[in-house]
């Protein structure tokens, strides 16, 4: 059963932070993808992506992450990953994406690490 990825943008001290809600998978990460697309396409170039809300990711969602870090780091950025439930940072780790995208606990911790 497809569940909708809603995503909403707040910004904290003018970085970009997409707030996810729902699942990350081959029928929802074209979602993901075009946000941050557009959100470098207008000159972002560090963006905090939140998954506190999400509670499942597969193999396109990882690769949209990928992708996304890919296409930022084009743009001399950063990508930083926020909130991951205990489940979420297993499969980031565990898939080595641990290692290539900075997790933090909160927002605030990945909007810091990004303004340094």
């Amino acid at each position: 059963m497809e569940t909708d990825l809603v995503i909403n943008i707040l910004r904290i001290e003018a970085v970009p932070v997409l707030i996810l809600s729902g699942d990350v998978d081959a029928y929802t990460a074209r979602k993901l993808q075009q946000a941050i697309a557009d959100l470098v396409a207008n000159g972002e170039s560090k963006i905090v992506i939140s998954l506190a809300g999400v509670h499942y990711i597969d193999s396109s969602g990882l690769g949209t992450l990928i992708g996304g870090l890919r296409r930022i780091k084009e743009h001399n950025g950063n990508l930083a990953i926020s909130g991951p439930n205990p489940h979420l940072r297993n499969v980031l780790n565990i898939t080595g994406l641990g290692r290539v995208l900075p997790l933090h606990t909160d927002d605030m911790s990945a909007v810091t690490y990004l303004k340094s």
